[in-house]
Parts: C-alpha cells; structure tokens; sequence
C-alpha cells in the first residue's frame, strides 16, 4: 500500500463540511432574500405539493454532508439545483441554487476521482470473502417501516386535500377587518357577526389595523383568499421518511456488495482507540478509523492495575513492553466512506466504514501522547482557567449565528434544518463562555460540550502535555480528555501542584461524578424558543 500516495489523494474534509455546507447556507440565504413576491387576489400563494418534496433532497444536503455522505449529498444539491431552474422562472433563486449545484458537481467529480486513486494506492491484493453475506438485520425493518409511514402521510395529505376542496367548493366570500397585529407577526381580523380569529400570513408587516382582507368562510372554516391553507408539508414529511428509507436500503446493499466478488484488501495493524472504535495503521501510520457494533477483543491490557497506568501516564515508571499489535485484513471500498469487512483468521468478524482519523483519536493504552507534566507552579486555590479572547469572539459569533437561525425560522417555520443549526451554534456558543478547567482543594471540575466531569484529586492519575493542549487521564478506567487550546502556558504545572498538594489530605471513597453540562439546558431552552416563539 502506498500510504502517501492514499492519503494525498483523498478530499480535504473541510471542503464538505465546511465549503459546502457553508455554501448551502449562503445560497438559501440569497435565494430567500430573492424571493419575496406578495401574495395576492389576483395571484395567491397557491401551495405547490411538487416544491415541498423537492424540498427533501435540498434540506438532506447538509446532513448528508456532515455525516460523510459526500456523493449522495452532491447528489442532492445539484438534482435540487437542476429542479429550481427548470420548474421556477424566478431568476432571484435560480442564481443562488444553481451555483451551488456546479459547486457540488465539481466536489462529486472531485470525489469520484479521489476515490479512485485511493483504490489504487490500496495495492492490487484481491480476496474473496468467506461464507454468505450477513442476514439482513434491523435496518431493514426501519426501512420498511419508513416506507409505511411515507405512505399514510401521503394518504392524509390526500384526505386533507380533499376536505379542503369541499370547503372551497360550498364557502362564501367575505370581507374580514383587520383589528390587531401582535408581536408583528400574529394579525387577529373581525368577520362579519363580530367574530375574531387569528391569521399568521407570510408577510405580516404588510397589514395595518383597519385593512379589509377577503376570507372564504364555510361555518367555521375559514381562509384567506390569498394565501391557501397550506398542508402540503405532509408531503415533505413522507418523502423525507422515504428517503431515508432509501438510502438505508442503499447502505444495506453496499455492505452485501462485498460478497459478489472479488475485493481490495489490505492487512493492517489494529488499535482499539475507545468504545468499539478502532484505529486502523500501517506501518506506523495511521490509516483511518472503523467503529463496530461489539467488542473484537483484538488488544490484550497493557497495564496490570489503574495504579500501574497512573505511575505511567506521570512519567514516574517506564511504559510496559508494547505488545504486538493485532493484525486484521480489511476488504472492501478502500476510500474514504468506503463499506468494508474485518476479517480475523480468515472469518468475518465485522463490516463497517472507513472513517477519517481525527485527532481526538489517540491510542493512549500502547503509545502515551505527549510529555508528562509535574507539579512545579504554585496557585492560589480555588482557581479557574478561563478561554482567551479568541474563543470568545468564537462564541460571540456564534450566538448571532443562533439568533439569525430564529429568526429564519419564524418566517420560514418549515426549515428545521436551519434550526438544528442554531442549537449547534448554541451548544457551542455556550462551552465558549464557560470555564475550561475550575479546581479546589478537593477536586478539578472538567467541563467538555455535554457533560461535567468532577474529579477528586486522588482520581486523577496525571496531565500530558501535547503542544497547547492538555491531556488528563482520571477515573477507575484511565478515561482520558483533552482540553482545547490553553492561554496559560502554565496549566498543566497548575494543575498538578494542585493535586499533590491536596493528596496530602485523605478523601478516602470520592468518586468521579458525571453530570450534563448546562449547554445542554441552554440547548433544550432554545428548542424551546423555536417551538413556541
């Protein structure tokens, strides 16, 4: 295998996750400023059923690019791009979408091409896979299911459809008045007989008290003549479901691909990195990462006891002799993203995806990351190491990001996309004004983005340091966290000044404790926002 040659040639991963995602949101946010024709009586918003599920592939685009789905989320964007200028005439819109379609077809065609020279620096060794493919487990369920759900929305918006055509065919039109517009968004008409209902139109600010509104009104149904009650989200909400039935179906068949024939394999060295996460190398280098549904047991533990780590991990005994790494044959689609098979003496033992190596993937069990620090600077307790201006600016940014995003939402309520973006930017915004270490004489309080970690000293076994990070390995386990970038030079110094200083006192029976972080509140908060505001 040529190492260099595979890496070299695969796709930056910033180029999806963040060229074309950011892209995405760029040409949405032109293609709505664009787009801002009033509804009328003479030409009402009229609900297009062909626009709401050709909105499913361009609202998947972004998620498929996040979870890795390259070419299906291209795919996505420039069959979306493709619709808009054929079926809109509206050029606003038509600009913004189809840029973004050439962007997406030059990044599949960027990937296709990537993949391919993957395939060949894998080497030419080609193994057939033993045994019949695995039996069809529950993702087939799922996707049935999805299909069954797909089909009665579609139903109901039939049956809706229908309800709504009767109406329309026995109302009679009226002149309702408009008496009140709260919060510049709800506007509350008068029909005639006195009678108060509330509207939510697309263009509130359009309304003043007083304006007279033609409403169809058939007993207590009623509609505005020129914006038509629109349920044609239903029709999203089914393809949406079978979409992703689709491509659950799509991944099944990939993954039963590999038994048709022939596969590119490469035998390479094992290294379990977490919960049944493993870090695939090659001499020496790190290749990519696999994640499999159980335990392979392909490592035997280093250390004898968490007391032998701890001695370790402080640089206070030398590491044990590193035991040969166990090796696998993956087989499959080598690239990025690719179906593959672990083998392990000539058995299928897994299949999984070739994921790419991130740095939050260190084997810190065989080979210890950076240097051990010791206790050398003394401080004043308690204490907090605070983030520096550079991630507050970060979380500043972030915020109006997540105020943007509520804003969107209250125009255009059925993008949940843009909201799932805001709670992210909230999720992130928050961790950026918070603590990135507090301790005391009794312990050090780790704040990570979903969870709090309180460590009594006589817990943690110890700080690395790995450039401008810290390392911290604690608990009965030897879990270990990297803390982002640290202003102060002098954390890790800090730190275990701290806890040899408190290990003086006994605190017998203290353990870690675990509890959610309040990003995670400030997140539930702000879901609360979207659905109530």
């Amino acid at each position: 295998m040529d190492v260099q040659r595979w890496q070299a040639a695969a796709v930056p991963w910033w180029v999806t996750k963040v060229g074309l995602v950011g892209g995405w949101v760029v040409a949405f946010y032109f293609a709505l400023s664009g787009s801002g024709a009033p509804c009328t009586v003479a030409q009402p918003c009229e609900p297009n059923p062909f626009f709401s599920i050709a909105m499913v592939p361009w609202l998947a685009t972004p998620l498929l690019l996040l979870l890795g789905r390259v070419l299906t989320g291209c795919a996505m964007g420039v069959a979306f791009g493709v619709l808009d200028i054929v079926f809109d005439p509206s050029a606003p819109t038509n600009v913004p979408f189809g840029l973004y379609a050439v962007a997406c077809a030059i990044v599949a065609a960027w990937t296709i091409r990537s993949r391919a020279d993957q395939h060949a620096a894998a080497g030419d060794a080609l193994v057939s896979l033993p045994d019949m493919p695995p039996q069809r487990g529950v993702l087939r369920i799922v996707a049935v299911l999805l299909v069954v759900f797909g089909f009665l929305t579609f139903v109901q918006y039939d049956l809706r459809n229908d309800e709504v055509a009767q109406h329309v065919a026995n109302a009679s039109r009226v002149d309702a008045e408009v008496v009140e517009v709260k919060d510049t968004y709800d506007v509350w008409v008068e029909l005639p007989g006195r009678r108060r209902i509330e509207l939510h139109p697309l263009a509130p600010e359009e309304y003043q008290v007083g304006d007279k509104v033609p409403m169809l009104e058939d007993g207590a149904w009623v509609q505005m003549v020129s914006e038509p009650e629109d349920f044609t989200w239903w029709l999203a909400l089914g393809g949406a479901a079978v979409f992703l039935a689709i491509l659950l179906a799509a991944r099944e068949r990939r993954r039963r691909a590999l038994w048709t024939g022939p596969v590119k394999a490469v035998r390479l060295q094992a290294h379990p990195v977490g919960q049944r996460r493993i870090l695939l190398r090659h001499n020496k280098d790190d290749i990519a990462t696999i994640t499999t549904f159980a335990d392979l047991g392909l490592e035997e533990p280093l250390y004898h006891d968490t007391e032998q780590f701890g001695r370790v991990w402080r640089g206070e005994e030398d590491p044990p002799v590193r035991l040969e790494p166990a090796e696998i044959l993956v087989a499959g689609e080598w690239h990025h993203g690719g179906q593959v098979a672990l083998l392990v003496e000539g058995e299928v033992v897994a299949t999984s995806t070739l994921s790419r190596v991130r740095p939050r993937h260190t084997v810190h069990s065989a080979h210890l990351p950076g240097e051990p620090v010791t206790a050398g600077t003394p401080v004043e307790l308690p204490h907090a190491m605070w983030p520096g201006d550079r991630r507050r600016t970060e979380g500043v940014l972030l915020l109006l990001g997540a105020a943007g995003a509520l804003i969107v939402l209250k125009q255009y309520p059925d993008l949940f996309v843009v909201g799932l973006i805001g709670v992210q930017c909230v999720l992130a915004a928050v961790t950026r004004f918070q603590p990135l270490l507090r301790f005391d004489h009794r312990s050090v309080v780790l704040y990570t983005g979903i969870w709090t970690y309180r460590v009594p000293w006589a817990q943690l076994h110890g700080v690395r340091r790995a450039g401008p990070q810290l390392m911290l390995a604690f608990g009965p386990h030897g879990d270990v966290i990297t803390t982002p970038h640290l202003p102060d030079r002098q954390a890790g110094e800090k730190l275990m000044w701290a806890r040899a200083r408190s290990l003086i006192a006994d605190h017998p029976g203290e353990r870690v404790g675990r509890k959610l972080n309040i990003s995670v509140l400030v997140g539930i908060a702000y879901v609360g926002l979207i659905l109530f505001i």
